[in-house]
């Protein structure tokens, strides 16, 4: 959800250029450095004026003045004060060049990734959770015997994405999950700080004779082919799944009429429009989805984070109450066809909540004949009991829906006794093992 992922990852809708981490070490200063340096310090102090002479033409083709402006002023407002660069890591590949300048905002540690082109004019850039040194292993009860991991690729038309099938030894015409990712540039594995929530899921559902397709989601490697005056949500995850879910119907050893998908976040929201596009699909398995839009949780959120400082800003007050007042335009304007969209929410584009109003997930998900799982968690404060219980409304008179939840996880199925904060995503856990298995055994009682 744009939430720890957008609100606190700041996923601002930039034309941000990664490619494959390739380490560089050196004993002075890259030339990309202190480019990137300056960059950040222009952009901490809010001097508009002096980024812009930074920027590659096509990035400022992309994204407007004003916008960058809106970035610069809302950076500290959002994070907290700057403090210092505490770590810079480096990826390259044969025409970019991205800086990592790992900052403290506040009491918190992210990643400033500024990508460079061949002329050393900035690609673009995206601030995110800091890289950390080291990542949590996979849980000890896997058994990784049970399963083969087997690279390949999914065929989007214009690219091609990185994928990973994670395929049971034992199984013949096994069933098959395809993982849909949440909001923000993900890897296969969905790693959010030391955590790979999707590597968790895919050796842990193959140790139990399902296997897994997981990919590279679009804007993690080629956010440039968006149009970001009219990207939608069905462009940032949606086509590509329903490409994925075609490969893995086809695959070998899979049995096409066994067919899953299972979202997460924002994957778990538009799991419904998918499967209506793939009416062959077997079932959804929604993991801290809703049925409401994205943009009428984020109020909630940011309450919530709120709560957690002694004192909140003024800044952080204004924020919320300019929110609320664009939810409730938007509220206003869904079921009217002829209304129009001029508005962003959070670096979310007209576009983007256009395609969230002409859409009613929860009205999508009760018309569908496939199978649905809805999972949630009770420490989720992303994706609450309003949305868990907005989901049992909706699907109140579908014929095939089981409702799971877990009353101590969080938004990434981590079980705890605290309530979910931020900082508590970059602690090194493991999706539990009972989520895991309870998906595995619904989607053999579904054989």
């Amino acid at each position: 959800m744009k939430t720890i992922e957008n609100i606190y990852r700041y996923h601002i809708w930039l034309v941000l250029l990664l490619m494959l981490p390739v380490s560089i070490r050196a004993q002075e200063i890259i030339p990309q450095e202190g480019i990137a340096r300056k960059f950040l310090g222009h952009l901490v102090n809010k001097e508009v004026s002096e980024m812009m002479p930074m920027f590659s033409e096509d990035f400022l083709q992309q994204v407007p003045e004003g916008q960058i402006t809106e970035i610069a002023q809302g950076l500290e407002t959002q994070l907290g004060p700057f403090k210092h660069v505490s770590r810079v890591l480096h990826e390259t590949d044969d025409n970019f060049h991205t800086v990592i300048l790992v900052c403290r905002f506040g009491e918190m540690d992210w990643g400033m990734r500024i990508t460079l082109d061949g002329d050393d004019k900035i690609a673009g850039f995206f601030l995110t959770m800091a890289p950390p040194e080291s990542f949590t292993p996979p849980p000890a009860w896997i058994d990784s015997t049970a399963f083969v991991e087997i690279a390949m690729e999914i065929d989007c038309g214009d690219i091609k994405l990185p994928a990973m099938f994670t395929k049971p030894v034992a199984a013949e015409n096994c069933p098959v999950v395809v993982l849909v990712h949440g909001s923000g540039a993900h890897d296969m594995d969905q790693t959010i700080g030391p955590n790979k929530i999707f590597r968790d899921i895919a050796q842990g559902l193959a140790s139990k004779g399902v296997g897994v397709l997981r990919y590279e989601k679009r804007n993690f490697r080629h956010p440039h082919t968006f149009d970001m005056e009219t990207i939608t949500v069905w462009d940032e995850a949606g086509r590509d799944a329903v490409h994925a879910i075609h490969t893995a119907m086809q695959m070998p050893g899979v049995d096409p009429g066994q067919v899953f998908l299972l979202g997460h976040s924002l994957g778990g929201m538009i799991a419904p429009r998918i499967a209506a596009e793939v009416p062959e699909l077997a079932g959804i398995i929604s993991l801290a989805g809703t049925p409401r839009k994205l943009y009428e949780v984020i109020p909630g959120q940011l309450e919530y984070l709120m709560s957690l400082s002694e004192e909140a800003s003024d800044a952080a007050a204004e924020q919320l109450a300019e929110t609320r007042e664009i939810v409730a335009r938007l509220r206003d304007k869904m079921g009217r066809p002829d209304a129009v969209y001029t508005t962003s929410l959070l670096g979310m584009p007209p576009s983007y909540l256009e395609d969230m109003n002409r859409h009613d997930t929860g009205k999508i998900a009760a018309g569908l004949p496939q199978a649905i799982l809805i999972v949630h968690g009770g420490r989720d404060y992303q994706v609450t009991m309003v949305d868990y219980n907005a989901w049992k409304n909706a699907l109140q008179n579908h014929n095939n829906t089981t409702f799971k939840l877990y009353p101590e996880m969080d938004h990434l199925f981590v079980a705890g006794d605290e309530p979910s904060t931020p900082s508590s995503y970059f602690e090194e856990n493991n999706v539990a093992k009972r989520v895991i298995e309870d998906v595995a055994d619904w989607i053999r009682m579904q054989q």
